[in-house]
């Protein structure tokens, strides 16, 4: 007999149950695709460790490399919904400005999104398909990043030497070819001293007054 006051666990709806079932795959993936990087991780693996049959991953991702791209868009979409709550928290643009530098500089050199970033960019040199992929997501990423520019553009105060596409296209993948330089080169090229150049780069290209 069940508890006094407990209520029963409320059944998902199938979309629910879906969903559910890709956000696990996409976060076990995640972590697959960390370890052993796009060409080892195997999806087989993956669909196990997740708790779920191979069927299962198949029937919501055409194979490991789908799933990957699921994990870039997803991580995309975490780092966009970062900026837009620090340009929806903070009034002032010039704190606004320095908090998205240091935001910038702060995931640019994050140590897993540097090892997903190359991954995607080796997979995209080596598959016409996942080429496909990257472009649709660089594609999305200059439409997202170039909406946050303008929302700091609407202050008088910004200044902006590039247009918001070349400001995004910039400072995204020097910020990461220069994390990427990091992660080899070690003690050689600090993790401090990629974060100052990063930050220089950016007030190089746009200031508050």
């Amino acid at each position: 007999m069940p508890l006094s006051g407990t209520r029963p666990r409320k059944r998902l709806t199938r979309a629910e149950s879906r969903a559910q079932t890709r956000a696990t795959l996409i976060a076990v993936g995640r972590r697959h695709f960390l370890r052993y990087g796009l060409g080892g991780a195997v999806a087989e693996k993956i669909a196990e460790d997740a708790g779920y049959s191979r069927g299962a991953l198949y029937a919501n991702f055409d194979g490991k490399e789908e799933l990957f791209v699921a994990v870039i868009q997803e991580e995309q979409a975490r780092h966009l919904n970062v900026f837009r709550s620090l340009l929806k928290e903070e009034p002032s643009s010039k704190k606004r400005l320095k908090k998205i530098r240091d935001t910038i500089a702060d995931l640019m050199t994050d140590h897993d999104w540097i090892v997903l970033r190359a991954e995607f960019e080796v997979g995209a040199l080596r598959s016409d398909r996942i080429r496909q992929s990257f472009v649709e997501v660089h594609r999305q990423q200059l439409r997202d990043g170039s909406e946050l520019v303008r929302d700091l553009l609407r202050s008088p105060e910004v200044t902006l030497k590039l247009k918001p596409d070349d400001f995004i296209t910039v400072i995204t993948n020097l910020a990461h070819g220069l994390a990427v330089t990091q992660r080899i080169l070690g003690a050689e090229l600090s993790q401090k001293s990629t974060r100052n150049l990063v930050q220089s780069l950016f007030d190089h290209l746009m200031s508050s007054a």
